[in-house]
């Protein structure tokens, strides 16, 4: 077990977020909190229902285990108004390899960020102070913004544990297993420092390109090689990639235009957005969405069909006849993919589905 420790002081914060030890005054906001139907759904140990008892127990019991150095339990407060707005704690195990972080957020304080900011100060503290060789974080399969959180902290998907874990009523559960090593904390912190002069996108989680969620980052660009402004394709075991540096930041996606494969950066970039060179269909890198469809129309990618039209000042196209027409009410355009990327040595490193030569 290693060393005990005590609450910092002054607490970690980032400015936006407080993490310090818990007190008897934060039972009632506690108990509402985790009387939340999402935080009952996805955290299965919570008792259900919830009392102002169950949170001053587990006060008590989070400042015991500070006392015992067997855990260390965060409140994550408001830096502005020290209110509590959630729970994030390090959960040590009998080595350290096997110790664990969770968090929890309440509801009134969602989709601002405080999950993702709490996550990288106890982290980072976590690793200082405490002997890991691997921390592990686990959420139920479904909580997709858990996970989001957990990836844009840079914790590395690893797949799902079968039978994980017993819920409140004693019921095998799946879980989805992230974890985070020192060498990748190293690698988040010299993202970080150079991330602020070269943004990257941050980009739809549910367009991320099939079968990168546990593959490797390989190097695909020196960053001296890039510009704003500008668009290139990279070659790798014949995947072809599109590296953007929009004014979001860089994004790595396909180089095909999602109806015709052709290489759309050759196209044109007007800021997030890429025309395809065969057609004047235009695709915004921010989002993945079609922005203009093709002359030729087709179905968009909810299934809408879209007839064929003529840029401005040019005949108006008439509809194909039979087989051809058929085709076109059959043509999908879908919306981009994405590659994960990251800034490492001056590089440009993307997740892809493939094995690094």
């Amino acid at each position: 077990m290693p060393e005990k420790l005590a609450p910092p002081n002054p607490p970690l914060s980032d400015g936006v977020v407080t993490l310090r030890a818990f007190r008897a005054d934060d039972a009632p906001v506690v108990t509402v909190a985790c009387q939340d139907p999402e935080i009952q759904r996805w955290i299965p140990i919570i008792p259900v229902p919830y009392t102002e008892a169950d949170a001053r127990r587990f006060i008590l019991m989070t400042l015991q285990a500070w006392h015992d150095g067997t855990g260390y339990e965060f409140a994550i407060a408001d830096a502005a108004t020290d209110r509590f707005i959630g729970s994030i704690g390090l959960h040590l195990g009998p080595n350290p390899r096997l110790h664990a972080v969770g968090y929890l957020v309440a509801p009134e304080a969602r989709r601002r960020g405080v999950a993702s900011r709490a996550l990288r100060l106890v982290t980072r503290w976590g690793f200082e102070h405490i002997d890991i060789e691997r921390l592990a974080l686990w959420t139920l399969p479904g909580n997709v913004a858990s996970q989001a959180v957990a990836e844009k902290a840079g914790f590395r998907f690893e797949g799902l544990a079968r039978n994980w874990t017993l819920d409140r009523d004693a019921q095998a559960t799946d879980a989805v297993m992230y974890s985070m090593t020192p060498e990748d904390l190293s690698d988040v912190l010299a993202a970080d420092s150079v991330s602020a002069s070269i943004p990257l996108a941050a980009t739809p989680r549910e367009l991320r390109a099939s079968g990168t969620r546990a593959a490797p980052f390989v190097q695909i660009a020196a960053i001296a090689q890039l510009a704003p402004g500008s668009m290139r394709r990279v070659t790798l075991a014949g995947l072809d990639l599109l590296v953007a540096w929009t004014p979001d930041g860089i994004v790595v996606t396909d180089d095909r235009c999602p109806h015709m494969a052709a290489p759309l950066s050759v196209g044109d970039l007007d800021g997030c957005v890429v025309a395809c060179p065969l057609h004047e269909g235009r695709f915004d890198l921010a989002t993945g969405e079609t922005v203009q469809m093709p002359t030729t129309g087709g179905l968009d990618a909810d299934g809408n069909y879209h007839s064929s039209w003529s840029p401005a000042g040019a005949e108006p196209k008439p509809e194909p006849p039979n087989r051809k027409l058929e085709a076109r009410r059959l043509t999908r355009i879908t919306r981009l993919r994405y590659y994960p990327a990251r800034i490492r040595e001056g590089h440009l490193e993307a997740q892809l589905p493939i094995l690094p030569e």
